[in-house]
């Protein structure tokens, strides 16, 4: 079965054609009908229980319950940062003002009784501000009556105030924290319903935490984007708040108070309470801080004891003192000590830089186990801290440690660890006597040239072809397919010219994409495959910097059934290829590998399929939504990749074609002559052919009936694929026609070549190579055409499926930062496994049909795996673990990375928002960044494997 070149192209397009068609058609199905009924009220009610858990159990982790928060008490503030009373009081009577010293527990009967129910609360750095909001919440939520609005806590240090509206920003983080929000009615979500209903009370907490250049800008969008009427709950700093106003505006109908230092009998009494008793009398109970605040109540008290009074009046420092003097190892006495601690600053830097220790220091106790070193935990977070500094940075985001891995092992780090991936998972067959049935390299120098080779390719296509962020990727859409011809073009010249210059220029022109010969065709071999896999991701719209995927069937109900099901038809194409072995008969190499795969994949399908995960940013209204993905995927990856390919084909027909007629124009006229045991011959039409006069052991293949054999020289191991192979010893004529060449053994059997040139003398394969130079469309132009269709019946589904399946979460979706990178896992293997295996079915498709082209049939061994790794490395779990194994051998993190913060948050050094960690409080994370900026140039060892 022999195919001839423009037919043949002219076919693919028309399937191609034919197959948009249907897919057009099937992307015009209606979307499923959008929920039906608004019962907000009672959506209100769960979220009102959801946000009383939640908050419950924070209050638990900062140990507010035990016994009870601090009374922290406040005052009116400034009337030149309040609104003006009559739109304080909405046209009602002027209330009477509350007398200044209330205590915490009335904020929020205050917040009920403001008329507008709008109120900013100010305060010092640690005055207790974030505290006052999360206790402030759990009373409103005690005193709410069922169907009314429910006071929720927002980070404003997540708004982008500059690029996001207010009301976008509140719908998106509801969905982000209540996942079950995310469902819609009436074509819009929960959460924007509830938002339109006026049911839900924003609690806006750190508004200092904003950039002060956003100050103007944030408060403009409070007052405009601020429903007339809806409640609204504001903390901040005392300067920032004074700075805002002075350059904008106040916020409408708000009242406002300032936090009041903590009183000292306040503190002595909080102290006492919390602290472990000592032996001393029966009739008084003696603690470890009794003799501390007795002599900080002495008319004749120490020098120090005035410092150590002004720190008792902050919150923070009480509750790190709490801590700090919990145990038996340290004595609250030595804050008298005059010489180290005879200033406020020297105090708060002992407690900030005690706390951490403190908090990692009770070796199998009570709060946690003994896996962590008090000191080796302060290092970690204070390496941490200072990144986190350095990036201006208020929240730590797991996919972002692989910043601070260096740019060079960023670039290269996705291609070794594909690299790596692939090798475990091929080394059974590596090890195995079939291994070269899948892996087809002629010795241990070319396979080593091929790997370097995808390695510089790879990388090299990654930081040429890929956005460094999702955020960056949409500046270079315009430019992304200029970029990618550029590149790709570029990418094929070089190589065609290097393997030229190497002297392989010759046999190339005879065996266009057939060459593996030698040790250089391989590198440059394994370089354009490297490129050509970095333009599939390119083209499917990856970045360099994963962040996290959510499962794009999350929230969908049909769209889980669909992810079953195609898990289910995984594993029946796996049972397809096994069948024969059910059967008792034997299993090739190529069957066993693929029937593993379609396992493995089917299994990772299914597992994902029955986590409902992250959710994501995108609408889960219609069923189809992944369907159209993939085919608006497809058909964006067969028109890019059918151009990119045909122009870098044609450039290495071009490039090949030049060589070739520049080292042919001498030739030696051989017609008639022979070399050696070689003769020459040329008939009238142009023929040339070569033919031995002795036997050459051949190796021939027989992919399929009715297709040409292809043959390889004696001692390759080809691919068998369950195809016959048959071993000949027979003389062979080389014969060359408008620059196509075949071998003809035995004077009958018509096959083509692969590497079998070098058992050529060198001037015949010049003079063979003669005939090519004169018909460059059919032996260089044509061949490329063909190479850029392949390169889109490849490109055109992987794209669709990276698009269909990399649905990135919305980067806060999630309860905690273990649930994302739990989803980001399931999806990444998910996704990696279906790539792999459509991938996989493409190639052996395509090396069946090209089959009679020769060398084609090795492209499912040099493509189907590495899709599937390479993706895999590209993910934010792949990533992590490259910053993991980087940073854990450099010695600023543990392994246990992950496992760790969590710790971390349990102990209550950090604490959680969506994905994110923080650290407890702005003032830790400076004080703890100095401390590594002081200490980063002592060596640090490299932290011992677990």
């Amino acid at each position: 079965m022999d195919y001839d070149g423009p037919a043949f192209v002219v076919s693919v397009v028309g399937v191609m054609v034919s197959v948009v068609a249907l897919l057009v058609d099937i992307m015009r199905r209606p979307d499923t009908p959008p929920e039906t009924g608004a019962a907000l009220r009672q959506t209100a009610d769960a979220l009102a229980e959801a946000v009383r858990v939640q908050w419950a159990q924070e209050a638990r982790l900062r140990r507010l319950q035990d016994p009870k928060p601090l009374s922290v008490r406040w005052r009116w503030a400034d009337r030149l940062l309040a609104d003006d009373t009559r739109n304080i009081c909405c046209g009602r009577p002027v209330p009477e003002r509350l007398p200044d010293g209330n205590c915490l527990a009335a904020i929020a009967t205050a917040f009920e009784e403001v008329p507008s129910r709008r109120m900013v609360v100010l305060g010092s750095p640690g005055s207790g501000k974030s505290v006052l909001a999360v206790c402030c919440t759990l009373d409103l939520l005690r005193q709410r009556t069922s169907g009314t609005a429910v006071p929720v806590i927002f980070p404003v240090a997540a708004w982008d105030p500059g690029t996001t509206p207010l009301r976008s920003w509140l719908r998106e983080r509801l969905v982000a924290e209540y996942r079950p929000l995310a469902a819609t009615t009436d074509g819009t979500s929960l959460a924007g319903a509830l938002l339109d209903a006026g049911l839900i009370t924003p609690v806006l907490d750190g508004f200092d935490e904003l950039p002060p250049a956003l100050y103007g800008t944030a408060m403009r969008r409070l007052n405009a984007e601020l429903d007339d009427g809806m409640p609204v709950l504001v903390t901040s700093r005392t300067t920032s708040w004074r700075a805002t106003v002075a350059c904008s505006d106040v916020l409408t109908g708000a009242e406002v108070l300032e936090l009041l230092p903590l009183e000292f009998a306040e503190a002595t009494s909080y102290l006492e309470r919390t602290a472990r008793p000592l032996s001393g009398p029966r009739n008084r109970r003696t603690t470890v801080w009794t003799p501390v605040l007795e002599a900080l109540q002495e008319d004749s008290r120490p020098p120090a004891a005035d410092a150590l009074r002004q720190i008792l009046t902050n919150p923070l420092m009480v509750a790190l003192a709490r801590t700090v003097y919990g145990d038996v190892s340290r004595d609250p006495r030595e804050l008298l000590d005059e010489s180290r601690f005879g200033t406020v600053a020297a105090i708060e830097e002992h407690l900030l830089d005690a706390f951490v220790p403190a908090a990692f220091g009770d070796e199998g106790g009570e709060r946690g186990d003994s896996r962590w070193r008090a000191a080796d935990a302060r290092r970690w977070l204070a390496w941490l801290a200072r990144e986190l500094e350095r990036r201006d940075a208020k929240r730590l985001a797991w996919w972002e440690l692989y910043l601070c891995v260096p740019r060079l092992l960023r670039l290269a780090a996705p291609a070794l660890l594909a690299q790596a991936i692939t090798f475990l998972l091929a080394a059974p067959i590596l090890l195995s006597s079939v291994g070269g049935d899948v892996f087809v390299f002629d010795d241990k120098p070319s396979l080593a040239a091929n790997l370097v080779g995808n390695l510089v390719g790879f990388a090299g296509g990654l930081a040429l072809l890929l956005p460094v962020s999702v955020a960056r990727r949409e500046g270079r859409t315009r430019t992304a397919l200029p970029r990618q011809l550029t590149v790709c073009m570029a990418t094929a010249a070089v190589a065609t010219l290097g393997y030229g210059l190497t002297g392989g220029s010759v046999q190339f022109g005879l065996e266009f994409g057939t060459v593996t010969d030698g040790w250089v065709a391989e590198l440059f071999g394994g370089a354009v495959f490297g490129v050509l896999i970095a333009l599939y991701f390119g083209v499917a719209g990856l970045a360099r910097h994963a962040v996290p995927l959510g499962l794009p069937w999350a929230g969908s109900p049909a769209g889980r059934l669909a992810a079953r099901a195609g898990s289910g038809l995984l594993a029946l194409a796996g049972l397809v290829v096994v069948k024969p072995w059910l059967f008792g008969h034997g299993l090739g190499t190529w069957p066993t590998v693929a029937a593993a795969l379609c396992f493995t994949a089917a299994l990772c399908l299914w597992a994902a399929a029955g986590r409902q995960g992250v959710r994501t940013g995108a609408s889960h209204a219609s069923e189809g939504r992944i369907a159209r993905r993939f085919v608006t995927g497809l058909l964006h990856g067969w028109a890019v990749c059918l151009l990119v390919g045909v122009a870098a084909g044609g450039t290495v027909g071009a490039v090949a074609c030049a060589f070739s007629a520049v080292e042919t124009s001498r030739a030696p006229d051989l017609n008639g002559r022979r070399l050696g045991h070689w003769s020459h011959r040329e008939t009238p039409d142009g023929v040339r052919t070569v033919e031995s006069s002795t036997k050459i052991a051949v190796i021939l293949v027989y992919p399929h009936e009715g297709v040409r054999p292809t043959a390889y020289p004696h001692g390759s191991r080809p691919p068998s694929c369950d195809q016959k192979c048959e071993s000949s010893d027979a003389p062979v004529t080389f014969h060359v026609a408008e620059g196509d060449l075949r071998i003809v053994v035995d004077g009958h059997t018509a096959a083509d070549a692969v590497n079998m040139l070098p058992e050529l003398p060198e001037q015949s394969r010049t003079w063979l190579a003669q005939n090519a130079s004169r018909h460059p469309l059919d032996g260089f132009l044509l061949p490329g055409a063909m190479g850029g269709v392949l390169i889109a019946l490849i490109g055109g589904p992987a794209s669709g499926l990276y698009r269909a399946l990399s649905t990135p979460s919305d980067l806060i979706r999630a309860a905690n930062p273990q649930v994302t990178l739990r989803t980001d896992r399931m999806a990444s293997l998910s996704r990696s496994g279906v790539v792999a295996v459509m991938t996989g079915g493409v190639c052996v498709v395509l090396a069946w049909v090209f089959a009679s082209r020769g060398g084609l049939d090795h492209v499912a061994a040099q493509m189907w795996v590495p899709m599937g790794t390479a993706a895999l490395a590209l993910t934010a779990w792949g990533q992590l673990a490259v910053a993991r194994v980087w940073l854990a051998l450099t010695g600023r993190l543990p392994w246990r990375l992950m496992t760790f913060l969590d710790e971390a948050h349990r102990r209550g050094v950090l604490r959680q928002s969506g994905a994110h960690y923080e650290f407890r409080h702005l003032r830790m994370q400076q004080r703890l960044a100095s401390a590594a900026e002081t200490s980063r140039e002592e060596p640090r060892a490299p932290v011992p494997a677990p």
